[in-house]
């Protein structure tokens, strides 16, 4: 698919991300200011190549390979990018563009993205351009919403160089933070890397569908730990539940984090491997009486799993040795929102098999090369600073509408109630809904077999003009799945407080298999129709009816 700058208007693509943030002067935590590159070569007084117009510039721009502007950044070039090499994940994450700059794939499960560890409007996605202050990388992040929530399971590497923290909005986060510089930060579709300066550590990111995937270069020093922190939260979200257990014999460690915010009743699950061997685990928690964090006894190797307890936030202080040289350690932390699982066969476990004997090269390349095939669907003629705001659109227009189903087709779908409140008893004496939620299978033919991805994060107020008329152009199958995903939420039923059998509607503003409500309207049913017209949803189903007579034959 081709189109000349003169045939496509991106307006659509426009209307779908803010698109402010990485040419902007950025104030660093020393004072400094990083400004974009002059466009005026100081020496010779021509302008810079390649210039805005038709002036003679000192040095004509490679044809193979042409510069890339991305600011203060330094452009991310592996030798297996084509159009990626367009992609500037920086755009939109700042003034209120309210995007994150992390690791991904095409409505992937995981959005692993840094988190800068303040509260406000400007940090709904969880990192705010204009902040050089990072707490760590969580694995759940929403791109471009007006609420905030999610952010869930913060990992953040440290060692004994800096004892700096960040604790804004609450007691319970006291994080340890770094502070970084955006000319140490890199970005491209699936990738993302920046130098953590108070502890002289590179962290890099990149994900697969369904795992976040880590690397962490550790210098040489006393003590290294990389903190998961269960109990996280910011805005609009309120953590539950934590649990964590450190599994000796497999060299890993497990646990979830329940929430209730935005969405009523979130649960993560999470497995989480390392590369190197684990010297050891403390873990602590917020002492509701001192206000303040404390150690677990030593020798704990489990810790949570109470609604509201003793044990409600929650982190692991996983060390690593360092003490005679530096070290560089992978880490792959694979989610769920059904269980841990065992064995490789359920729930976190079983998506973990998903990079199972790959290292962080090998999954990062798997990345590149998913959004490789997606965004060279199509193909756009023009300078590189239009190839660079059509390609970012079309990256962001992936980044809703994700995954929801684990690999074997579960996923837990909530239909009344709130975690926080299970029983229906809130602490101010309101009688609410007692929790009704059910693990479902995304199961289209109804004969009990798992035959199609289940997405959520449906903000369809927001797109159904653009983001949905484009995937029916893209992506006809998965906008099918994704038309399938939304009439689960209407097939729902379930018995209420009351005894009443209760039904479903179609989905206004979902998200981790919850009902917000925020949005007024039905735009899910343009959505369906226009499936529906094209022929997408025949096509599917006639495709899910052959592979089950396959099967059975």
């Amino acid at each position: 698919m081709e189109f000349k700058q003169n045939i496509l208007s991106i307006a659509v693509f426009m209307g779908l991300v803010g698109l402010t943030g990485c040419n902007d002067e950025t104030i660093n935590y020393n004072g400094d200011v990083d400004v974009a590159p002059p466009t005026v070569t100081p020496e010779t007084g021509k302008p810079v190549c390649p210039p805005t117009g038709d002036e003679e510039c000192d040095d004509k721009p490679s044809t193979e390979k042409p510069v890339i502007d991305m600011g203060v950044h330094t452009p991310v070039e592996f030798a297996d990018m084509d159009v990626t090499r367009h992609v500037n994940p920086f755009i939109g994450t700042g003034n209120l563009g309210n995007n994150y700059p992390g690791a991904t794939t095409p409505h992937g499960m995981v959005q692993l993205s840094p988190n800068n560890g303040a509260n406000g409007w400007e940090y709904i996605s969880g990192y705010y351009y204009h902040d050089a202050r990072v707490s760590g990388f969580s694995h759940t992040h929403l791109s471009g919403a007006g609420a905030g929530d999610l952010n869930d399971i913060l990992v953040m590497p440290i060692n004994s160089r800096s004892n700096y923290m960040l604790n804004e909005g609450s007691a319970t986060l006291n994080l340890e933070a770094s502070r970084f510089q955006h000319k140490d930060e890199q970005a491209t579709a699936g990738y993302y890397k920046v130098d953590l300066l108070d502890y002289d550590i590179t962290a890099e990111l990149t994900a697969s569908d369904r795992v976040g995937v880590h690397r962490y270069t550790f210098p040489r020093d006393n003590k290294s730990e990389i903190i998961v922190n269960t109990g996280f939260k910011i805005n609009w979200d309120y953590t539950s539940d934590s649990y964590l257990k450190w599994d000796k014999e497999n060299n890993r460690l497990e646990g979830h984090r329940f929430s209730d915010g935005w969405a009523a009743n979130q649960k993560e699950f999470f497995v989480m491997e390392f590369d190197q061997p684990i010297k050891n685990i403390r873990f602590a928690y917020y002492d509701k009486v001192s206000k303040q964090y404390t150690d677990a006894p030593a020798g704990t190797l489990e810790i949570g799993g109470e609604t509201l307890g003793k044990y409600q936030y929650a982190r692991a202080y996983v060390e690593f040795d360092t003490a005679k040289a530096g070290l560089t350690v992978e880490a792959k932390l694979a989610l769920s929102n059904v269980e841990i699982g065992k064995d490789g066969k359920t729930g976190a476990s079983l998506n973990m098999t998903e990079v199972a004997g790959m290292n962080f090269d090998e999954v990062r390349q798997a990345a590149t090369k998913l959004w490789e095939d997606e965004l060279g669907k199509i193909r756009v003629e023009g300078d590189q600073g239009y190839k660079q705001t059509f390609y970012t659109a079309l990256y962001r227009s992936y980044s809703g509408q994700t995954m929801l189903s684990d690999l074997d087709g579960r996923y837990r779908q909530t239909h009344q109630g709130r975690n926080a409140y299970p029983d229906g008893n809130t602490p101010w004496g309101e009688k609410i809904d007692t929790l009704k939620e059910s693990i479902r299978i995304a199961d289209a033919n109804k004969d009990g077999k798992a035959d199609y991805t289940r997405y959520d994060t449906f903000s369809l107020w927001d797109t159904y003009r653009a983001v949905q008329p484009l995937a029916s152009i893209t992506e006809p199958a998965r906008i099918a799945d994704m038309v399938l995903s939304m009439l689960s939420y209407a097939e729902e039923e379930w018995t209420n407080d009351k005894g009443e059998i209760k039904r479903g509607r179609l989905p206004e503003w979902t998200f981790k298999g919850n009902e917000t409500g925020m949005m007024m309207g039905m735009h899910s049913t343009p959505i369906i129709y226009d499936a529906l017209s094209k022929g997408y949803l025949d096509t599917r189903m006639i495709d899910l009816a052959s592979r089950t007579r396959n099967v059975r034959m």
